[in-house]
């Protein structure tokens, strides 16, 4: 399924799906997976710890949210694809990069843990009936459907890539 069949509109998050082409979910996903396989590493290690400025995230930092975020946003995913009308759980972003340990870790382990949670989404989107794609729940104070809970995910990237590419390298 497209971006268009999206229903209801999540509103603040159309930030991050607005920013994915016309694509279906799982090319989206597939294309945001290639994104990451093609990043040049030797440039980024070389970067890793660092911040374009004082009190913002590190190169690291920054894809340990996005995996962070990836893997709340799978969990809420699988919420509403199963339509358990459970309240999805909240996410102080803040408080995850404050606690994510990622200065003790290489670059190169938190990319692999970002690309084997990547497949894992795919493998979870992959797995959905149009029918569970077009379930919905509450996610933050917003209706968000399960497509739109992919084509966040994959904005939330290029998104923050784009961040990385301007202020980082």
């Amino acid at each position: 399924m497209k971006k268009e069949a999206i229903s209801p509109d999540p509103e603040y998050f159309g930030r991050y799906i607005n920013q994915v082409p016309d694509l279906t979910i799982r090319e989206a996903l597939d294309a945001s997976l290639q994104e990451l396989q093609a990043l040049d590493m030797t440039r980024l290690t070389s970067l890793a710890d660092y911040a374009y400025a004082p009190g913002k995230w590190t190169v690291k930092d920054v894809f340990q949210h996005i995996t962070d975020t990836e893997r709340v946003f799978a969990y809420r995913t699988l919420l509403f694809a199963r339509n358990d009308k459970s309240a999805a759980p909240g996410m102080d972003q803040d408080l995850y990069a404050e606690n994510t340990f990622a200065s003790n870790r290489f670059l190169a382990e938190i990319m692999d843990e970002l690309i084997a949670v990547r497949k894992s989404t795919i493998a979870l989107f992959s797995s959905f009936p149009d029918e569970a794609l077009l379930r919905y729940g509450t996610c933050w104070k917003y209706q968000m459907s399960v497509l739109a809970m992919g084509f966040t995910l994959v904005g939330h990237q290029i998104h923050h890539l784009r961040i990385l590419h301007e202020r980082y390298l």
